[in-house]
């Protein structure tokens, strides 16, 4: 098989010369079993193309370019140096944003307009705001003990950090990754999800053309079972940051354990909710949660797919709700493409996916018997689309209040008062995010203080700021990524003792 593959995207006029091979030292390789993996549009059903997945004894060769590089070039660098190569990549990436944004499109099904393009704003803003900080936020600090004595602090990088991301997002939750890495000083090797590699086998070559030196970052796609138990389990790897369920999340956290204790930082599953209050700007309210639930197909770890509605006007929120997701969530006015202008909602990422949230609705129509409001289901189609979805009056104890289903799925409960409210919104395993609608500013501010989430938003909702740390709480994860943290996620604190008393 060829490294390099002519794909073409009709709708944009675009044709385009795809990597497939492992990205390792600055250049495209072939795996060294020669095993491929298939990627299939979500939209239609069919094969774009397939790629080289990495083997263990691939990621060995990954992790040690990523090792050599650290030793001999990178801990070299100054942090001026990381933030002048970070600042050429996001010039290339804004001069490459309509195609990245494609490739995204057609390997995830994410609609193009709406989404993929401002994923790619995003990831220009979060990498001119590492290359600003690479040089300030790497500081340690100087302790006066006493007359003869001082103490420094220094932030130290780890050095080889292997990073796994997830499909839903795939450019963005490795920019959250990667840019912060790379400014406090880490060398790195990443794992995208099985079946949306695309885009980062693409935007691997940005880096070599804004000039980090080879073996500092390392692209390993392949399966979970394989590269991803590797990378978790190698000995030469001194940190790991995975995005994607808890369940996977738990596994990473134990290979890396039990192989070197190797630092870890998790972004897991999330059941984030939603709590309106009596009070609140019932419009406002009703914009932002649909957004919240039905941008990206639901498939959103932070997405408020628990919407818990003060029982004065939850009738008044639901038709509110029902007519908004009626009025701007859709598959387009030229049947199911991602690549029309008019498209809010795309498919699923995956066959596997759509079954898995089919089954999350029939188990609520039939299993449950709740009641349910579901926009009109797209015409015939070969690809994974599945309707807007609103179940109503659902108990706390429901299997859809208590599992994340990820996808164009929201279920709407009632609640008395504030306590009820705290109650019902506390009560999952999971703690990734929360919002909160209402005018009473002292309401708004008891609840960001008694929610057990790691973001709170309040009167909006999934409006992600890149200075701002993100991560969750008890079954969300461990660590924070984003502004400061994102830096320091990537560094260890070295303390250092100066004795300046005679002899």
């Amino acid at each position: 098989m060829a490294l390099f593959s002519e794909l073409s995207i009709p709708q944009l006029n675009i044709t385009y010369k795809q990597p497939l091979g492992l990205y390792i030292n600055n250049e495209y390789v072939a795996s060294s079993d020669q095993a491929q993996i298939e990627t299939v549009n979500p939209a239609n059903g069919k094969s774009i193309t397939s790629f080289y997945a990495a083997s263990a004894a691939d990621v060995d060769k990954a992790v040690a370019a990523a090792r050599e590089a650290y030793e001999s070039v990178w801990s070299k660098t100054s942090a001026e140096e990381r933030g002048v190569l970070l600042s050429r990549l996001g010039k290339l990436i804004a001069e490459n944003k309509e195609l990245l944004a494609a490739i995204e499109t057609l390997d995830s099904g994410k609609p193009y307009f709406t989404n993929a393009l401002a994923d790619i704003d995003q990831i220009c803003q979060l990498t001119t705001y590492y290359a600003g900080g690479a040089d300030k936020y790497s500081k340690g600090q100087m302790i006066p003990i006493n007359h003869d004595k001082y103490a420094y602090t220094v932030k130290a990088p780890y050095g080889v950090v292997a990073q796994v991301i997830p499909w839903n997002y795939p450019l963005a939750m490795a920019s959250w990754k990667m840019q912060g890495a790379l400014a406090a000083g880490n060398t790195i090797v990443i794992k995208p999800a099985e079946n949306t590699s695309l885009s980062l086998l693409y935007f691997a070559q940005l880096f070599d053309q804004a000039g980090f030196p080879p073996g500092v970052v390392n692209v390993v796609p392949g399966y979970g079972s394989v590269t991803g138990h590797s990378l978790s389990s190698h000995k030469d790897v001194d940190k790991i940051a995975f995005t994607g369920s808890t369940a996977v999340g738990q596994q990473v956290m134990a290979l890396a354990a039990t192989s070197n204790l190797k630092a870890v930082t998790l972004e897991c599953g999330g059941k984030s909710p939603a709590v309106v209050f009596e009070d609140a700007n019932l419009d406002e309210a009703v914009k932002w949660t649909a957004a919240g639930i039905f941008y990206n197909s639901g498939q959103n770890c932070t997405a408020n797919s628990r919407l818990l509605v003060q029982e004065s006007v939850y009738d008044e929120f639901l038709a509110k709700f029902v007519k908004q997701a009626q009025e701007q969530w859709s598959f387009g006015k030229n049947g199911c493409d991602p690549f029309d202008e008019s498209c809010t909602v795309g498919p699923v990422i995956s066959k596997t996916q759509f079954d898995r949230i089919q089954g999350y609705i029939n188990h609520g129509k039939v299993q449950e018997k709740l009641s349910l409001k579901q926009l009109e289901a797209p015409d015939a189609t070969d690809g994974y689309f599945i309707a807007p979805t609103i179940f109503t009056e659902v108990p706390q104890d429901s299997k859809l209040t208590q599992e994340e289903i990820f996808g164009p799925v929201a279920v709407l409960l009632k609640f008395k008062d504030y306590d009820e409210a705290l109650a019902l919104a506390n009560g999952t395993n999971y703690g990734l995010a929360s919002a909160v609608f209402t005018e009473d500013i002292r309401k708004a501010n008891h609840f960001a203080r008694d929610i057990k989430a790691g973001t709170v938003w309040i009167n909006s909702s999934n409006d992600e700021e890149v200075a701002v740390p993100f991560g969750g709480y008890k079954m969300s994860g461990l660590g924070r990524e984003l502004g400061e943290s994102g830096m320091d996620a990537y560094s260890q604190t070295k303390s250092v003792h100066v004795n300046i008393s005679k002899l």
